[in-house]
């Protein structure tokens, strides 16, 4: 992977100490549609409706996928990241 690619970017944001730099890292990686994610790269999909042990699985990409050495659990990926959002106001839920 050279280092000019949006995909090598994306893995680079992942060690940032910014927050909202890490979430676009991890939405450049994979995308969330419903409950499945997919591979930016390979577009393969791992669902979380077949039970929450499908999000403890590693993810299998498609083989030669580049992404396949940079996360295999974007579950716990999101999850992590989600539950360092600051609490929120109560004032916005409508």
């Amino acid at each position: 992977m050279t280092d000019d690619t949006v995909f090598a970017r994306c893995v680079a944001l992942d060690a940032s100490t910014r927050l909202n730099e890490r979430l676009i890292g991890w939405s450049g990686r994979w995308s969330l549609m419903g409950d499945f994610v997919i591979c930016t790269q390979c577009i393969t999909a791992q669902g979380i409706d077949q039970g929450i042990d499908q999000a403890d699985k590693p993810f299998e990409h498609l083989p030669g996928c580049v992404a396949s050495q940079y996360g295999l659990h974007p579950w716990h990926e999101l999850q992590r990241l989600l539950s360092q959002i600051p609490a929120l106001s109560k004032e916005h839920l409508h």
